[in-house]
């Protein structure tokens, strides 16, 4: 017996659901799937010769996207990975679609397609007239066919549903960032603000260490790098990178010296602290100044690099207030913006915004490329705010990472001896001042659980260090100093408050020349540091941390078994032994700085990699602002553009702010940094050129 063409078509569809329902999988479903899909869509005509699909479905209105097969296609191969399995439900409906004359049949399989497609990344154009003949199908049909229709639309529902995050993470009118780091989160608006308790990620459950060792032991014997020996980093990594990450660090961390529980500052890369140093006309800043008086005794390049993004700032704002898209920064009787003050808030705010994501891309771009051991000119790029994310939570950081930044053993060797003298000049001021945040750390303040009665950043602590280290290092005269904080190897133009552009630049290209030092295996930081390290062991046990082991299994590690895991320094394995005993003793502060290191890249210790890892694309993915304000509409065309970076240098945006801010100290003939050393800013040119 001869079938016809519509038995043919019925029998083939028949013989593609029983595979369905015998592979009941994955692949079962894409496969049969895409070739019902092909059947239904081909346009056949039924038994009497004539086209009836075309009064069942309308015809699509116009649109210059792909519709019927050339989209369903499309879309199915966008969407293979994220199918999921038949279920029995959807088979019976399949099952009761072959029941229907063929015309309709065609129809329906199509949108039931295009149903399992919904919201698995494919779009859905909605010209294809499918919506309007399914409703005019399912219209007719009786109570037998109850599954087709909630299959049909159970679907539909979610989709409708889903296509609105919930909960909300973002409201009009927060599009800028607080002084203090609060409504980032618009559900938590209090997470990450300036002035709260550090966090804690790991719990530790294991019996307390009653005999840990004295702290200047610790030190001694596992920390300090011996004299006059210096191992360079092999990788060639220069004190550059590590001037931005001080900034970074400083911009996350501001332990309050009367309370080590509390973080003075936010837990965003938001670089905080605003009124003192703004001008209050045009959304400036005051002229190469900064806020905080705990970067003034860092090397001279890390006040550089500051200088660099309040120059940004300046720049920034300028552009701003010239180009003027669509009158945004208008003001007046009308506009949106009523007085000069509101105008100076909106360029402020808008600029600090762009400036911060220059901030992101540096750290992309820069940062995390040379952790990874890339080529900052490369197309490797590991940027965790490529897919933006819709933060919920916010940002806390954590007493754990707060102890994991510290990079004291990285410090090059004319940085060491920078440090030594500023530290024998300040010895007794900082002796004073640890003196009394240990006293702080035996009898804490009692609090609150949230308790933010008295936020903000006192630095009166750190006023008498000022006049001791202008007096030996900076010696700045007092009109300078009225003008700002001083700056070691540059001095102000008593005019504007500028620094030199050529005196900013040897700061640079004195980190940029200056090999940094392995990092860990213990026995490598420098000696004029043992109060700040001392201070950091006591901290991390007064908030009683968990061991270092304990921190492994919480990040997916394996546990280190023996000493000899830790590190390949014989005297340091010793060391761990007679200080701790077991490997499951050795507290976090100690275990982190010794490890062995990754061999790649920063080459940062194991445990270290993992957690900055995580906590940078935490940081990162749970800021609001980064992921959601950073765009064209925040920012405006231009500033959003500026931020994008340098298409000729592979989107960077560092070097950039480096020739149009600091460009008067170089040349066409003689430029700030030759197009070689650009490609690659935190390796030492010996390290380059090797």
């Amino acid at each position: 017996m001869t079938l016809s063409a519509d038995n043919k078509e019925h029998w083939k569809l028949l013989h593609h659901i029983r595979l369905i329902e015998a592979e009941s999988g994955k692949e079962g479903l894409v496969s049969t799937l895409k070739e019902l899909v092909i059947q239904a869509t081909q346009d056949k005509e039924d038994g009497d010769g004539k086209k009836k699909l075309s009064s069942v479905k309308p015809p699509p209105v116009y649109s210059s996207q792909p519709t019927g097969l050339a989209w369903k296609a499309q879309a199915l191969v966008k969407d293979l990975e994220q199918m999921f399995g038949i279920t029995p439900q959807r088979t019976n409906s399949i099952k009761e679609v072959l029941s229907l004359p063929f015309s309709q049949q065609k129809v329906l399989m199509g949108a039931l397609v295009e149903r399992l497609l919904t919201g698995k990344g494919a779009p859905i154009n909605d010209r294809s007239g499918t919506l309007e003949a399914t409703l005019g199908i399912l219209d007719f049909l009786g109570p037998e066919k109850k599954d087709l229709v909630k299959e049909t639309f159970d679907p539909l529902i979610e989709y409708y549903y889903s296509s609105i995050k919930k909960p909300y993470t973002n409201y009009v009118g927060h599009s800028f960032r607080t002084a203090d780091g609060s409504y980032n989160s618009i559900n938590f608006p209090d997470v990450g603000k300036a002035g709260n308790n550090y966090v804690r990620v790991v719990n530790s459950f294991a019996a307390a260490n009653e005999q840990l060792p004295p702290p200047h032991l610790v030190f001694e014997r596992l920390l300090k790098r011996p004299e006059n020996h210096f191992t360079p980093h092999k990788n060639g990594i220069n004190m550059l990178l590590f001037y931005l990450a001080i900034l970074v660090t400083h911009d996350l961390f501001y332990t309050d010296p009367k309370n080590p529980r509390r973080n003075l500052t936010s837990s965003y890369l938001d670089l905080t602290d605003q009124e003192s140093v703004r001008q209050m006309k045009n959304g400036l800043l005051k002229n190469d100044q900064w806020f905080d008086k705990r970067l003034v005794i860092q090397p001279p390049g890390v006040g550089a690099l500051l200088i660099l993004f309040n120059r940004n700032h300046n720049y920034i704002a300028r552009q701003l207030l010239d180009f003027n898209e669509n009158g945004r920064f208008t003001y007046g009787q009308g506009e949106l913006l009523a007085t000069e003050e509101e105008q100076d808030e909106e360029l402020f705010q808008t600029a600090r915004l762009v400036n911060n994501a220059c901030f992101a891309n540096i750290i992309t771009h820069e940062y995390l490329r040379t952790i990874f051991g890339a080529q900052q000119e490369s197309d490797f790029l590991f940027n965790p705010l490529a897919k933006h994310s819709s933060p919920v939570y916010g940002n806390e950081v954590s007493v754990e990472f707060n102890i994991i930044y510290r990079w004291h053993s990285a410090i090059g060797q004319q940085d060491e001896d920078w440090l030594t003298a500023v530290m024998s000049v300040l010895g007794a001021a900082f002796t004073d001042t640890k003196r009394r945040q240990h006293a702080s750390m035996s009898t804490p303040p009692k609090q609150k659980n949230s308790d933010h009665s008295a936020t903000g950043t006192d630095q009166s602590l750190f006023d008498s260090f000022i006049e001791p280290f202008n007096e030996h290092f900076s010696k700045a005269t007092k009109a300078e100093l009225e003008k700002g904080l001083p700056l070691a190897g540059a001095h102000r133009d008593l005019n504007t408050g500028l620094f030199d552009d050529a005196d900013l630049v040897k700061l640079l290209k004195r980190g940029y020349n200056q090999v940094a030092s392995e990092i860990g295996n213990g026995l490598n930081v420098p000696a004029s540091l043992e109060h700040i390290e001392i201070a950091g062991i006591k901290q991390a046990r007064a908030l009683r941390c968990c061991y270092f082991n304990e921190f492994r299994k919480f990040m997916d590690l394996m546990p280190l078994k023996t000493f000899e895991d830790f590190s390949e320094k014989v005297e340091v394995q010793n060391a761990l032994r007679d200080l701790y005993g077991t490997p499951d003793k050795v507290e976090l502060y100690a275990g982190v700085m010794v490890e062995r290191t990754l061999q790649i890249g920063l080459r940062l210790p194991y445990t270290m990699t993992r957690g900055v890892l995580s906590d940078a694309i935490n940081l990162l993915q749970n800021d609001r602002i980064l992921n959601q304000e950073m765009s064209p509409n925040t920012l405006t065309n231009w500033g959003y553009e500026f931020s994008q970076g340098d298409p000729e240098h592979f989107n960077r945006v560092l070097p950039r702010m480096i020739n149009i801010h600091f460009g008067g100290a170089g040349s066409r003939d003689n430029p700030i940094f030759t197009p070689d050393q650009l490609k690659n800013l935190f390796v030492a040119p010996q390290a380059n050129n090797a």
